[in-house]
């Protein structure tokens, strides 16, 4: 494991949880891999109990599950797992969407052309890693967007597990050009305050996502 060690902080759990969060969501600590408490209190030179904690934390987000006689490790989504998440993204993510094309701020809409722009620049570059933060970025402004905090926080747990398997997307040209033409369109219909637009162009990219996903399934079978 490469984590670093922390630097003194008032609020000890929450920067184990980030920056634990941080290296499962990059990479960094892999599926499987077993979150062993004495070891990370080690390499972040803090105690144990702030780390026992955050562990606990990534169990409720769904980045770690408890596994019998293994402890705690870095979760592994299924194809059962993808196909439910999606069931529910369909549903949230077009109904924030509809909710942002009616509430979204023009800063809002800014820091989204911003991102696309990061975007664009992540795919010409071929950097996976960037596109896979600027798409967690995008729907999470999107989300931000619609005004409903609690929305917004049901998503943010969902938005976590799918980066678990969106890196391997993210290594995809074809993928992340598509997607990037279909982030396009969504922001265009918010910028349009075109709910139906809005809400049609999200439900496009989902299932194109959702698509990817299994096909990638069934050839890692």
């Amino acid at each position: 494991m490469n984590i670093p060690m922390l630097p003194p902080t008032e609020r000890v759990v929450d920067a184990v949880r980030e920056t634990l969060r941080e290296a499962i969501l990059e990479g960094r600590l892999a599926p499987g891999q077993k979150l062993s408490v004495p070891e990370l209190a080690r390499q972040m030179g803090v105690s144990r109990s702030p780390v026992r904690e955050a562990i606990l934390q990534l169990v409720a987000e769904g980045l770690a599950v408890e596994r019998t006689r293994r402890g705690v490790v870095v979760a592994k989504l299924s194809v059962r797992d993808l196909s439910e998440i999606y069931e529910i993204r369909e549903v949230l993510e077009t109904l924030a969407v509809r909710l942002a094309a009616w509430r979204v701020r023009p800063e809002q809409l800014r820091a989204m052309w911003a991102v696309l722009e990061q975007q664009r620049q992540a795919i010409e570059t071929h950097n996976p890693q960037l596109y896979s933060q600027t798409n967690h970025q995008l729907h999470t402004l999107i989300s931000q967007s619609s005004g409903n905090p609690r929305l917004h926080r049901i998503l943010a747990l969902l938005f976590g597990e799918m980066q678990l398997a969106f890196r391997t997307l993210s290594n995809n040209p074809a993928h992340t050009m598509r997607g990037h033409q279909e982030h396009r369109q969504i922001v265009e219909a918010l910028e349009a305050r075109n709910p139906s637009a809005a809400e049609a162009a999200m439900r496009v990219h989902l299932n194109n996502t959702r698509l990817e996903i299994d096909r990638l399934s069934r050839a890692q079978r």
